[in-house]
């Protein structure tokens, strides 16, 4: 037995720019993961789009927890490397 998702049906104009969107900046900033979740709701789009709908969601999530990773690796890499040019310089701002 089967149900019927409810709700109206996603626009399925809107839903095909978005992952089309996903794929290209799942490539080029956020790694394949998010561009394989865009892969897979541009393919179930005519079929399902609800969940063409979901899988575009889920993309998006992991697409902004990455981008996130990575903004937050590169803060700790910078204050890593400020903390050690700091240390290496400190003998020689105290004159020794």
């Amino acid at each position: 037995m089967t149900y019927s998702p409810q709700g109206p049906v996603p626009d399925k104009r809107s839903l095909q720019n978005n992952a089309i969107i996903l794929i290209v900046v799942g490539f080029l900033c956020g790694g394949t993961l998010p561009a394989i979740f865009g892969i897979i709701a541009l393919v179930q789009m005519e079929t399902d789009p609800f969940s063409a709908q979901k899988m575009n969601k889920i993309g998006w999530i992991i697409f902004w927890v990455m981008l996130g990773l990575i903004v937050l690796g590169v803060i700790l890499y910078v204050v890593f490397m400020v903390l050690i040019f700091g240390v290496a310089a400190l003998p020689l701002l105290m004159g020794g």
